[in-house]
Parts: C-alpha cells; structure tokens; sequence
C-alpha cells in the first residue's frame, strides 16, 4: 500500500503542476520537475527517492520516452532530409558541443564531465520545436521542414556523441582507435535496423495487426539488449525499435493505435513519474557554490545554437530573420537531454552539480527559446 500511496502523491503533484505549466504555453515537462522538487526532499519529502517502485517506473519511463520518440522520427525523413538540414544540424551540434566542452574544462571540469557537459547542450528538442512552429501556425512552412529534418539529425547525432561519451567514461582516456570503433559500431547498428525495416516491411503488417503493441514492445527489448551487449546504452535501441515500427510500414490504422498506446504510457503515466524523480537529484547548493560556470554554460548553450544552426542557414542563402527563427527553435531542450542526464548521474560520469546545471540549463534555454520567438514572429509574413 505504500507504494501506491507514494504514486498517488507524485502523480496528482505533477498532474496539477503540469496543468498549470500548459496554461503559461510553457512544456509540461518542466511543470513534472517542479511537481518533484515540491514533493522530493528539496521541500516537503513526500516521497522517498529511494522508493523501488518509484525507481522501476523511472527507468521504464526512460524506455518508453525512447521508444515513442523513435516512433515519431521518420527514417526517409532521416534518409533523404535536404542539404539544408543537414548542415544546419551539424553546426547546431559541434558549436556547442566545442563551447560546452572548453567552457567546462575552464572551469576545472573532468574530461568525462566536460564531454557529457558538451553532448547535453548539442541536444535539441524536437517536440517542442514542432510544438513552437505549430502554436505560430507554421508547421507547414519551408523553415519548419528544414529545422525540424536539422533536429531530428541533431538527436541522431547526439546519441552517437552519447555513446563515444559512455565509452570513454568507461576507459577514462580519448583513445582514438576505440572511438573509431565505436562510431563504426553505432552506424551500422543504425543501419542495419533500419535496413532490415526497409526489407521486411511487406511482412510485418499481419504481425503488427494481431499484436502491434506486444511485438513493438518485444523488438525495443531486444534491440536495447543487443545495445547493451555491443557496448552502447539501451536507449539507444529502445530509439531505434520506434524507427523500425514506423508509419511507411503499416497500416495507419494500427500505427495510430500502437502510437496512441506508446503516448499515454510515455507521456501521462511513466514519463511524467521519470521526470519528477529528476528532481530527487537537483541539489541547488551548487548554484551558490558555481554560479559563474551557471552563467557560462547558458550563455554558450544559447549562442551555440542560434550561431551554430543559425549561421549555417545563413551561409547558405537562408535570410537573416529566418535563419535566427531556426536557430532559436535548436535551442529547445526536453525529453532526451533529461534522459540522457539522468543517465550520466546514474553510471556515476556527473555529479549532482553538473545534473543541476544541465536541467536547470535545459529549462531556461526552453523558456528563451519560447519568449524569443514571440519577438520574432512580430510582424512576420510566413513563406510556405
């Protein structure tokens, strides 16, 4: 019964917070992580962070985030994105990812921090971008499809950062022949799994129209586990499971289906309880003890973003307002940064400082990127 209790106090907490999050357009996710600082022991330590029900749920939270956010990726998108995207996404992800890292090691970070510093803030979050475009009624606009083929590359690309991170975490050194090595192996598990898709799409509809949701569920664990056996991280598969189980290759009918069940377990249930538990790990102290390096990493998180991917739409001929409106709808973070620190702090590569400033960062990099938007869609004449 106390586990049930704990439950029921978390999520009525991140329910409520999460509503009033959306009434201020802002994203649920950070009403969920306010929802776990109230009832963490930062406040009023109503749950136990050490709760194993509490913990289960999180890292099931984890799997399932992955595995829709896969599912939302369209891998022709991937495939055949413009040149455009294609750079755009690249200077989104090295300009801050150069500027986290050296900024970090200025402030005496570890190589293992300073590199998981550099990979959260390359991270863009997809959803909200679309979410950004959709509020302006610009989802059907050019920019849109560019920004949003450049973020999701930049997600893909991030997860590869995460893996070669993981892995010199586990070395301690910058050994390049295991890099090369590791690269090699990310891109052909890649490939392969969306190869394989491609080949048994004729196949797979009369499996997924009797059990769609069951065998969706049993591909993500057996790619996660071949991740895992190969040296990368399970989310890395639970991603590419939602890739394999994609639109092209089903009936809409079940797809909607699978995807309407992948939600309401990722995003209402386990998703929401994952994000809270994020806040059990928030120590504030740190923001006394590093308030400059605070400072430092906001400031290259924002202007990596808006000049990396912003200054590669402008070299190639995109005009300036609509360069800084695709730049500034890079610099959203959300789900797979959250995830992906949580990781970190899990397998011991960050403190709670570092996880502090990396959620902290997230959430107002979120916020700028939502206001900055209003000011540049003032006056704006939307080129489809």
């Amino acid at each position: 019964m106390e586990n049930f209790r704990t439950i029921l106090i978390l999520m009525v907490v991140i329910w409520a917070f999460g509503r009033i999050f959306k009434s201020l357009s802002l994203p649920l996710i950070f009403g969920e992580l306010i929802g776990g600082i109230v009832v963490g022991p930062l406040i009023f330590g109503l749950v136990d962070p050490e709760n194993e029900a509490v913990k289960i749920l999180s890292e099931l939270g984890i799997f399932f985030l992955m595995l829709h956010a896969g599912l939302e990726t369209d891998p022709h998108q991937l495939i055949k994105s413009s040149k455009k995207s294609i750079f755009i996404a690249i200077g989104g992800v090295l300009l801050p990812f150069i500027g986290g890292y050296f900024t970090s090691r200025v402030f005496d970070r570890s190589l293992e921090e300073s590199l998981f510093i550099a990979m959260g803030l390359s991270i863009t979050a997809i959803a909200i971008s679309a979410r950004i475009f959709k509020e302006y009624k610009m989802q059907k606009s050019n920019i849109a499809h560019i920004t949003l083929g450049a973020a999701v590359i930049d997600d893909i690309l991030a997860l590869i950062l995460f893996s070669l991170v993981l892995s010199i975490a586990k070395t301690g050194e910058i050994n390049f022949q295991i890099l090369i090595f590791m690269l090699l192996k990310v891109v052909i598990f890649f490939g392969l799994v969306i190869f394989i898709g491609f080949k048994t799409s004729r196949h797979l509809p009369e499996i997924l129209r009797k059990k769609g949701f069951t065998f969706s569920l049993i591909i993500a664990l057996v790619l996660g586990l071949i991740a895992e056996k190969i040296g990368l991280h399970f989310v890395i598969g639970s991603f590419l499971a939602g890739l394999f189980i994609r639109q092209e290759i089903i009936d809409e009918k079940i797809f909607n289906k699978i995807e309407d069940r992948l939600y309401g377990l990722s995003y209402s249930f386990l998703g929401p309880i994952f994000f809270a538990s994020l806040a059990f790990h928030l120590d504030f102290s740190s923001f006394r003890n590093t308030p400059w390096f605070l400072v430092a990493i906001l400031i290259v998180a924002i202007l990596g973003k808006i000049i990396g991917s912003g200054g590669a739409a402008l070299l190639q001929k995109i005009n300036l307002k609509d360069s800084l409106i695709i730049g500034n709808a890079m610099n959203s973070r959300g789900a797979v940064e959250m995830i992906i620190a949580a990781i970190g702090i899990k397998e011991g590569i960050i403190d709670k400082d570092v996880f502090s400033i990396l959620v902290i960062m997230a959430f107002l990099t979120t916020f700028f990127s939502i206001l900055f938007m209003r000011y540049l869609m003032k006056n704006y004449q939307i080129s489809q």
